[in-house]
C-alpha cells in the first residue's frame, strides 16, 4: 500500500472540504440578497401570470388620506343635477304658488336636495312673497341638525302675498359669500316675473340682481309657472349670471 505524503502548503483532499462549505455559504448569501431585492408585491395579469405592481413614488406608508381633494356635491333638484359645495335656495312662496300643487312640489324637491348634501357642503335658504322669510340667515354646514331644521322650516310655510323677488336673491348672494367654499351657486325657484309694491318690476329686478352679483356667482333658475313674461325673466336672469334655466311642468 502506497503512503501519501504531503508537504506544508500542499492542498490535500482532507483540507478542501471546509473550503467547499465556505463557497456554498457565499452562494446562499448571494441568493438571499437577490430574493430580498426582488419585488414581492404582485398582481394577477389577464393571462393569469403574476406581475409586479406599479407603486407611486415614495410608497404608500406616508400617504395622508386627509390631503385628498373632496369632490363637490351633486344635487338633484327638479330633475336637474347641480354641482357645488355651497348652495343657497331662493324660494317663491307667493299666493300663486298654491296653484296646481306648485308649493307642495317645491317643498318635496327642497327637502330631497338638502338631505342629499354631505357635511362637507354649506347651504342656506330664503323664501319670499311680499316679505322675506329666511331660514337662518346663514350659508352654513350641512350638518344633520341644520338639515332637519331646514325641513321643519319649509314645511310650515304657506303660500301668500305677491312676488318681491329681487331683495331675496340679493340677500342670498350676500349669504353665499359668507361660505368658505369656492364652488358656490344660487338656485331661484318661482312661477312668475317680479311683482312688488303694486307694479311689475321685471327689468328693474334684473338689473339690480346683476349689479349685486359683482363676483358672478352662478344663478340657476327653476320656472314652475306658465306665463311667457315669467319665463322670459327667469331665462334672462340665468343667462346673464352664468346659470341654467329649468322648466318644471
Amino acid at each position: 500500500m502506497t503512503e501519501i505524503k504531503t508537504q506544508p502548503g500542499d492542498r490535500s483532499p482532507m483540507r478542501s472540504e471546509p473550503n467547499n462549505r465556505a463557497l456554498l455559504k457565499s452562494i446562499a448569501a448571494l441568493l438571499l440578497l437577490l430574493v430580498a431585492f426582488y419585488p414581492q408585491i404582485t398582481d394577477a395579469s389577464a393571462d393569469g401570470s403574476r406581475r409586479p405592481l406599479d407603486l407611486p413614488a415614495g410608497g404608500g406608508a406616508d400617504h395622508d388620506e386627509d390631503s385628498d381633494d373632496i369632490l363637490p356635491d351633486n344635487v338633484l333638484f327638479f330633475g336637474q343635477s347641480f354641482d357645488g359645495d355651497a348652495f343657497f335656495w331662493v324660494l317663491d312662496v307667493s299666493g300663486s304658488m298654491a296653484s296646481g300643487g306648485r308649493l307642495d312640489t317645491l317643498k318635496t324637491e327642497f327637502v330631497g336636495a338638502i338631505n342629499s348634501l354631505s357635511s362637507h357642503s354649506d347651504f342656506g335658504a330664503i323664501a319670499f312673497s311680499s316679505n322675506m322669510i329666511p331660514f337662518d340667515m346663514r350659508c352654513g354646514e350641512a350638518s344633520p341638525a341644520r338639515k332637519a331644521a331646514a325641513v321643519g322650516w319649509i314645511q310650515q310655510i304657506e303660500a301668500h302675498g305677491v312676488t318681491c323677488l329681487a331683495p331675496a336673491v340679493i340677500e342670498g348672494l350676500v349669504s353665499l359669500r359668507k361660505s368658505d367654499h369656492d364652488d358656490r351657486r344660487l338656485i331661484l325657484v318661482g312661477d312668475g316675473a317680479p311683482f312688488c309694491g303694486g307694479i311689475s318690476e321685471a327689468e328693474i329686478a334684473h338689473w339690480n340682481i346683476l349689479a349685486a352679483n359683482w363676483d358672478r356667482i352662478p344663478i340657476d333658475t327653476v320656472f314652475t309657472g306658465g306665463d311667457e313674461a315669467g319665463l322670459d325673466f327667469f331665462q334672462g336672469l340665468s343667462n346673464a349670471n352664468q346659470g341654467r334655466l329649468t322648466i318644471s311642468q
